[in-house]
């Protein structure tokens, strides 16, 4: 198993190398990433190449047994690059060119820049394809990450016309396809069309809609260009990588992974100004996304937050033991590897407060020796962890066009696709139920329970499965606001919910969006939620049931007595609709019954504790920073893996204690 660290040689004195290198064996380093931002140092100036630093942190390293991540620089286009071509550059949606100061700063859309990356990435492909020592790569940095996904410059407007002309082939089709007759929008040469650029309205939400497929595929593109370069100049056994960033950017992840050998993920569960991490079920979904991607394959955390993160506010401390809880909740969930980010907090730039494995001192601490147990306790075990089958119970739909289509019509101003879609992961995760991200290239096979929170953006061909999934047997939970839209985001002529009116069994005439403050209120009336009381936010769904049976109702407004959760039988199997923002008592009754019904595994623990299987493996996480906790354990006798204590019965985990159970 591969532990490491993320190291940036270029920032520090050549002296201090070999000290580090001697910290990063004691500590039990096997593996560094390194070069991401190396641009500058590699190619000083256009066409001459200089690989003679990395060349030495490489040879110290690995003369020292560290293998090595090379990440290739695109992410920082030199200065001298952007001086002779400026129209590398990104603009806003104001129209404004942005400037160079930071990273990121490239449209991708720029085909000056593509001859550029094309150049840097072949010429470090071929000096460092074929070391021995250096066993994959790292494409660019965060594609899309702090607002870089999209650009609304003159060469991505030309490039968003030859998108959508190879699309819809005649203006005739995209016409009918946006609905551009609606306030006499109707293009009749294809260089009419803009980008999204800020308007004293809204723009069309389908145009919206296709830009932002256009921005995904034109990252998806990019990123080929990269490693198609790789490929043709690097042994067949340097995986490819990039590490992603899952927030509702316009980035297709399970596009771009076609063309990696795995998928990389940036984990910080706290970052500058938050004052304490965000939920454990956050964390958790984020690793599902990763797992996902590459439809169930095991990942790398290519940055493992191991100090406060921050540019100008940091955040929140990690307290004794998060980093330790962190790295088990990671390799509980598929990750194969862990590089902590980073290993010394630099004295100088913009992320000179992101504190690492060591503060700016450069002396081992608490967190150097926290590290440490981390790698030990892993010795003996950790490979045949992470080789043991996650087999999830249930899934949750997550669908990144889904996602665009509710960040462009929010409707609410209380909504929060980020948190809507937690609010129905979260249930899940609180009763230890083992989960999948899916989307419509998913299979649903072998799944107990199918969650499709928030399905604005109906999909046919993942509604035809959710259909034969249902009619076999399979449980289906739909939440409000599910088949509004098609495709193209035009909403339905039909009834609500559209085309999953037969499987739900309801319709829906109207419905309510509530704003911040407002709420209306839930009573529960059937089954587990007879008796139990929720406000009801963000939406109101007003149900009438045609085949389904109530499982509760309104208690305010003139729709008092209106049914907001309803269950129906479709085929063999069963499909409950979800009307508003239940409050997480109720909802989690409600998936307790329906784990139940569904025969899923449910392993019960008191808030804030997270517990995994993973074949003859159990990993247990207390989240809580001052409240110790107790587990009933499954049936069977288990072995601490660290210190091949015998255990049965009962476990107790004090404040942030994550455990590694084995069963005999």
């Amino acid at each position: 198993m591969y532990i490491g660290v993320d190291y940036y040689p270029e920032q520090w004195p050549e002296s201090r190398w070999p000290e580090d290198v001697t910290l990063m064996k004691e500590l039990g380093v096997n593996v560094v990433r390194i070069a991401e931002f190396g641009w500058q140092l590699m190619e000083p100036e256009e066409g001459r190449y200089d690989f003679s630093l990395y060349d030495r942190a490489i040879k110290l390293l690995t003369e020292n047994g560290i293998k090595v991540v090379l990440g290739t620089p695109t992410a920082t286009p030199p200065a001298w690059l952007i001086q002779k071509h400026p129209e590398i550059l990104p603009t806003d949606e104001n129209g404004v060119q942005i400037s160079f100061g930071a990273r990121r700063h490239y449209t991708v859309n720029s085909r000056i820049f593509h001859e550029y990356t094309k150049k840097i990435v072949t010429e470090m492909a071929m000096h460092y394809g074929q070391h021995p020592d250096i066993i994959g790569w790292q494409t660019d940095n965060e594609y899309g990450h702090e607002k870089s996904d999209r650009s609304y410059g003159e060469e991505d407007r030309q490039s968003f016309q030859a998108w959508l002309e190879k699309k819809y082939g005649t203006l005739d089709q995209l016409n009918e396809n946006w609905g551009t007759v609606f306030w006499s929008q109707t293009y009749t040469d294809w260089s009419q069309i803009p980008v999204p650029r800020k308007v004293l309205q809204e723009h069309n939400p389908s145009l919206l809609l296709d830009f932002d497929r256009f921005c995904a595929d034109a990252y998806t593109s990019y990123n080929k260009l990269q490693t198609d370069c790789l490929r043709e100049n690097i042994r067949d056994d340097q995986f490819l990588t990039h590490n992603f960033v899952y927030t509702d950017q316009a980035i297709n992840q399970w596009d771009m992974a076609e063309d990696l050998d795995y998928v990389s993920y940036d984990n910080y569960p706290v970052w500058g100004g938050l004052a304490e991490p965000v939920s454990p079920s956050a964390i958790a979904h984020q690793h599902d996304l990763c797992r996902g991607t590459k439809n169930g394959k095991g990942y790398w955390v290519m940055e493992e937050l191991s100090g406060a993160q921050g540019w100008s506010k940091i955040g929140y401390l990690p307290r004794p033991g998060h980093i330790k809880l962190w790295t088990y909740q990671a390799i509980s969930r598929g990750a194969e590897a862990i590089v902590y980010f980073r290993w010394r907090a630099a004295h100088f730039g913009t992320e000179e407060f992101c504190h690492g494995i060591l503060d700016h001192d450069g002396i081992p601490k608490r967190k150097y020796n926290e590290v440490k147990e981390v790698i030990d306790s892993l010795k003996e075990h950790g490979d045949d962890w992470i080789a043991s089958k996650y087999e999830a119970q249930a899934a949750v739909y997550y669908d990144t066009e889904n996602a665009w289509a509710w960040n462009i019509q929010p409707q609410s101003s209380a909504f929060s696709h980020r948190q809507e879609l937690l609010r129905h992961y979260t249930p899940a995760h609180k009763l230890n139920v083992a989960t999948d991200a899916v989307n419509s290239r998913s299979s649903l096979e072998g799944y107990k329970v199918v969650f499709v929170p928030i399905y604005f953006l109906e999909n046919p061909i993942f509604t035809e499965k959710l259909k034969r999934y249902a009619e076999n047997g399979g449980t289906v939970v739909f939440s409000y606001r599910s088949g509004v839209k098609k495709p193209n985001n035009f909403v339905t002529g039909q009834t609500l919910p559209g085309e999953l009116t037969e499987m739900t069994g309801i319709t829906i005439n109207e419905y309510e969006s509530l704003q911040t403050g407002q709420q209306n209120k839930v009573n529960g009336v059937k089954g587990s939620l007879s008796g139990l009381e929720s406000a009801a936010t963000v939406w109101c769904d007003l149900i009438d049931p045609v085949t389904a049976e109530v499982l509760a109702e309104y208690d305010d407004c003139f729709y008092k007595g209106t049914a907001a959760v309803t269950k129906n039988k479709y085929g063999k199997g069963t499909v409950y609709y979800i009307g508003t923002a239940l409050e997480e008592t109720m909802l989690t009754a409600l998936y307790k019954e329906i784990f139940q019904e569904a025969g899923a595994e449910i392993i019960e623990t008191q808030n804030g504790v997270e517990v995994v299987r993973r074949e003859k493996f159990l990993s247990a996480m207390n989240h809580s920073v001052d409240r110790p906790a107790e587990i009933a354990l499954p049936e069977g006798n288990y072995i601490d893996c660290a210190t091949n204590q015998k255990i049965k019965g009962a476990l107790k985990l004090a404040p942030l204690a994550s455990i590694l159970l084995k069963k005999e």
